[in-house]
C-alpha cells in the first residue's frame, strides 16, 4: 500500500488539480459532467500583468475544500444546508496550451477545447487568465443560443484599445457580435473606466448594465430580476467585481465593488433563470495577494456555481 493510499485526502500532497478532482490528461477521452480547464494567459492585460497565474492560484487555494468532501465525492454546504455535486462528475483536464504571441492560435486552441469537451455531453469551468479568454471560450457555444451574465467591475466594452481587438478591455463587444448570443447582462459595474459610448448602438439595444451601487442600494433580487428567463446562461466573474478589500489580487482593482455574500446571492439567483452553459472566473492575479486568498475565494465561487446550478438556482 502505498503512502497516498494510507491518507487519502490531505489537501496539500500530490498533484494539485482543482480540489483533487481526478486528471484528465487527454480531452478525447474526457467522461464527465464538467471539465475544469485552466489558460494561462495575460497577454490581453492593458494594467498589471501576472493573471497568467491565475489557474494555478485558483487550483492552490482549493485545496482548502478538498478536505471537505466526503469518500463518495460529495460536500456539504452547511451555508445552503444541502449536499452539493453528489450528481456531478467534476474532472480537471490540466490547462490549455498558450503558446507566446501566438493568439490567434491560442484562442483557436482554445475554441477547440471547449467543442471537444461539449461533443463529449460536458460544460467547461475555465481559470484565466485574463479577461480576453472569454472570447474564445463563448465562440465555442456557437451551436448552443445562450445569454450572458457578466459580473466585472468594468464594461469590457471598448472596440479596441491601440488598434487591438482582443484585450481584456473588449471581450464583451467580440462576444456581442456573435449570432448565438442573445443579450448580455453585466452586474457590478463601477468607476471611472468605463466610456459612456460603451453602452450606444449595438451595445445599448442588447445590453443591460447593473452598477455596483444599484446591488448596494436596491439588493441583489432587483437585480437578477432584470436578467431575462433563458433557455441557457453563460457566465463570466471577473474577480474585480469584488471589492478589493476582499479580493485584492486582481490587475484592475476598483473601489467600492461587491462583496462575497452578494456575489454569492446573485449567483444562485441568476441560476434560478436557466441552465448554466458554462463557467469562466478570470483576472486573479497572485502577485499582488500574498495570502492567496483571492484565489480560494476563486475557487468557492466556483463551486458555490456549480451548487447552484445543481439544484437549479435559488429565488433568494
Amino acid at each position: 500500500m502505498t503512502i497516498c493510499e494510507q491518507l487519502p485526502g490531505l489537501g496539500y500532497e500530490g498533484i494539485r488539480t482543482f480540489c483533487r478532482f481526478p486528471l484528465c490528461t487527454d480531452i478525447d477521452k474526457f467522461d464527465g459532467d464538467i471539465a475544469v480547464m485552466g489558460v494561462a494567459l495575460d497577454t490581453g492585460t492593458t494594467n498589471r500583468c501576472g493573471a497568467r497565474y491565475g489557474p494555478q492560484a485558483i487550483r492552490e487555494g482549493s485545496m482548502i475544500y478538498s478536505l471537505g468532501f466526503a469518500e463518495n465525492g460529495e460536500l456539504f454546504d452547511v451555508d445552503v444546508r444541502k449536499t452539493i455535486l453528489k450528481d456531478l462528475r467534476v474532472v480537471d483536464c490540466g490547462d490549455i496550451p498558450t503558446p507566446p504571441t501566438l493568439l490567434k492560435e491560442t484562442f483557436k486552441m482554445i475554441t477547440d477545447s471547449i467543442q471537444a469537451i461539449r461533443a463529449r455531453g460536458g460544460i467547461t469551468v475555465v481559470l484565466g487568465g485574463d479577461h480576453s479568454v472569454s472570447f474564445p471560450v463563448v465562440r465555442g457555444l456557437s451551436d448552443t443560443p445562450c445569454h450572458v451574465v457578466h459580473f466585472d467591475a468594468h464594461l469590457d466594452l471598448m472596440d479596441d484599445f491601440m488598434g487591438m481587438k482582443y484585450t481584456h478591455g473588449n471581450p464583451m463587444k467580440r462576444i456581442l457580435e456573435m449570432e448565438h448570443v442573445s443579450g448580455l447582462t453585466q452586474i457590478g459595474i463601477r468607476g471611472m473606466l468605463n466610456g459612456e459610448d460603451w453602452t450606444t448602438g449595438q451595445n445599448e439595444s442588447k445590453t443591460t448594465i447593473i452598477t455596483a451601487d444599484e446591488v448596494h442600494d436596491r439588493g441583489e433580487e432587483w437585480a437578477v430580476a432584470k436578467i431575462p428567463e433563458a433557455e441557457n446562461l453563460y457566465v463570466t466573474i471577473d474577480i474585480d467585481v469584488l471589492d478589493p478589500k476582499e479580493a485584492p489580487g486582481t490587475g484592475t482593482p476598483e473601489f467600492g465593488g461587491l462583496y462575497y455574500r452578494q456575489l454569492v446571492r446573485l449567483l444562485r439567483m441568476t441560476l434560478g433563470k436557466g441552465k448554466l452553459a458554462g463557467l469562466d472566473i478570470v483576472e486573479v492575479n497572485p502577485l499582488f495577494d500574498p495570502t492567496g486568498r483571492t484565489g480560494q475565494l476563486a475557487a468557492r465561487l466556483i463551486l458555490d456555481t456549480l451548487g447552484a446550478a445543481e439544484i437549479g438556482g435559488s429565488k433568494q
